[in-house]
This record gives C-alpha cells, sequence and structure tokens, in this order.
C-alpha cells in the first residue's frame, strides 16, 4: 500500500503510519528483549549440559577397578614400566620426561602419589 508507493501519503493517513510505525517499534523493542531473555536461558542451559556431558563422561571411571587396587600392587606395576637393567654396565635406557617415572606421576593425582612415595621408583635416577 503506501509502503510500496511513491506518492506522498496524505495528511489523515499520516496519523495513521505513525500509529502503525509506534505499535511496530514498541513491539520490536518487546521482541529484542524476549530473545536477548531467550539467549541468556540459552546460554545458561548450554553450561548446564555441558557440565552434565563433563559429568556423564567421567562419571563411569569412579567404577573402574583401578580405582580400588592397593598401592602397594599399583607401585610394583609402577615398578615394571621401569627399562631393564643390565647388572654388569647399569641402566641401559635414560629417563626422559615421557617415560617412567615421571609418566606414571602425571596420570592422576592418585597415581602420582604413589609414584613418588615409591622409593624404588627413584633410586637410579641421576642428576
Amino acid at each position: 500500500m503506501l509502503l510500496n508507493s511513491n506518492e506522498p501519503p496524505e495528511e489523515s493517513e499520516l496519523v495513521y503510519i505513525r500509529e502503525v510505525l509506534s505499535t511496530a517499534n514498541s513491539r520490536l523493542a518487546s521482541l529484542d528483549d524476549e530473545i536477548a531473555r531467550l539467549e541468556r536461558q540459552l546460554r545458561m542451559l548450554a553450561q548446564e549440559r555441558a557440565g552434565l556431558l563433563e559429568y556423564q563422561r567421567k562419571g563411569p571411571a569412579v567404577f573402574s577397578p583401578l580405582q580400588r587396587m592397593p598401592p602397594e600392587i599399583l607401585s610394583q606395576i609402577f615398578m615394571w614400566t621401569l627399562p631393564p637393567q643390565d647388572e654388569s654396565i647399569g641402566w641401559l635406557v635414560t629417563y626422559g620426561l615421557h617415560s617412567s617415572p615421571w609418566l606414571v606421576a602425571q596420570i592422576c593425582r592418585r597415581w602420582r602419589s604413589i609414584a613418588i612415595s615409591t622409593p624404588s621408583l627413584w633410586e637410579l635416577i641421576a642428576l
């Protein structure tokens, strides 16, 4: 109608156009507020979902048999990760940050504690 025309509106139509524009402006402001509220709610729900997914991902580890394995057995397993030793010439392999005992100490807090408290893992390290 008037929006699709190049003709100037008549004086009687100007009042109607102002009213329609005012209504449209207030409705747009209302919609913008509602969109902002829903976007905040969506962010909150996405954060909650991410937390639950992380919990769901880590949760089964609680049931792992390794969680209940005695520290003494774990320290023995850690000892088996050491490189072979030749009694006549000493250690054949040098330690690196990506080899035992450094590696097992990086797995989790419990393994770090067990590795640090197992002196035989560290006795042949020379600085």
